[in-house]
């Protein structure tokens, strides 16, 4: 084979192809968003939308939040998989990234900074971090101050307002919006615990019901979800708030139970599997009304079992003499299972 026409050649462009001198990779700049209906609104074109960073106390770090001019905010969360690229028309983009838009409360936002200035005395929005613009702009464009009754307590001095965080408010509210994600999460029958991930090969309703998700397990996973918004110090208090078990211990604790419920199986299992003993009185009884016997005899005899007398032993036959003359010196088959 010669040396032109190896795989390691670069083929030659067709000519009669439309477009072969044109690119046919896109630019990585092109990205696939997945945007809510709720921020395009009909009036788009005159209040656009605006692609914005803010303190991510979750993260620990600043993130991207798609904000809208009537005060709505969604977070962009980014999906990356190794090796990943999108097919764009006739254009090939590799960045196979996905971003998706997914509503977020700024209140949660706005905890991380009134913990931070408002733990010790009251202020206002407009004094807290003056020198970070994103976080006056979180404060005072995208918080209602209705909303930050729930977490800090308000003292009004003419036209302004001050604000001092509240430990027992702010968790009291928390643990409203988890048992308000559990609830969402029984509605859409998401499976919780540590078999959510064999639920999708189960095929057999019993199966299903027998690990059937538990209320703390609903809990444990909206606890976690609000919790990707909180600090992780502010995330703990939440968990002994709402007195979630550690993991450790809720495997422990289901792994007993599943015990208990093993045991107590084999017990009633064990208990049916009996035979019921019966005395020859009632034994009779049931065998008269059976209609199992013969009205030819008494009717009044007693029924009782018979007695085994002497066994005779029976002649062979001239055959069964054959084989057992042919089978003298010969093993038996059982001998060959013996342990040895």
């Amino acid at each position: 084979m010669s040396k032109k026409a190896t795989r390691a050649s670069k083929p030659k462009p067709d000519p009669e192809a439309e477009g072969s001198s044109k690119k046919s990779t896109a630019s990585a700049l092109k990205k696939v968003l997945f945007v809510s209906k709720e921020l395009l609104q009909k009036d788009a074109d005159d209040r656009r939308l605006r692609l914005e960073r803010f303190y991510h106390p979750g993260q620990g770090k600043d993130a991207l939040f798609v904000t809208h001019p009537d005060g709505q905010m969604m977070e962009l969360l980014e999906y990356a998989e190794p090796r990943r690229s999108w097919l764009l028309n006739s254009e090939v983009c590799s960045n196979g990234r996905i971003y998706m838009t997914s509503p977020v409360d700024p209140t949660l936002l706005a905890l991380h900074h009134l913990r931070k200035h408002c733990a010790q005395r009251a202020m206002s929005l407009d004094n807290i971090a003056v020198e970070e613009n994103s976080t006056s702009r979180l404060l005072n464009e995208f918080i209602f101050p209705e909303t930050l009754k729930c977490v800090a307590d308000v003292k009004s001095s003419g036209d302004q307002r001050f604000y001092k965080y509240n430990q027992e408010r702010t968790l009291a509210w928390l643990a409203l919006k988890t048992r308000h994600v559990a609830n969402i999460l029984k509605e859409k029958q998401v499976h919780c615990g540590h078999s959510a991930q064999s639920q999708n090969f189960v095929r057999s309703e019993k199966l299903v019901a027998e690990n059937a998700c538990k209320e703390m397990d609903y809990t444990r996973m909206a606890c976690d979800i609000v919790g990707r918004y909180l600090d992780a110090d502010l995330h703990d208090l939440l968990i002994h708030y709402l007195h979630i078990p550690s993991e450790i211990q809720a495997i422990v604790e289901e792994k007993t139970a599943a015990q208990k419920r093993k045991s107590k199986a084999g017990k009633d299992e064990g208990s049916d599997s009996k035979k019921i003993k019966l005395n020859d009185s009632d034994a009779a009884a049931k065998l008269k009304s059976s209609g199992l016997l013969d009205s030819d005899g008494d009717p009044n005899a007693s029924i009782t079992s018979p007695t085994q007398g002497p066994l005779k032993e029976r002649s062979l036959t001239a055959k069964e003499k054959a084989l057992a003359k042919g089978a003298k010196g010969t093993k038996s088959i059982a001998s060959f299972f013996k342990v040895k």
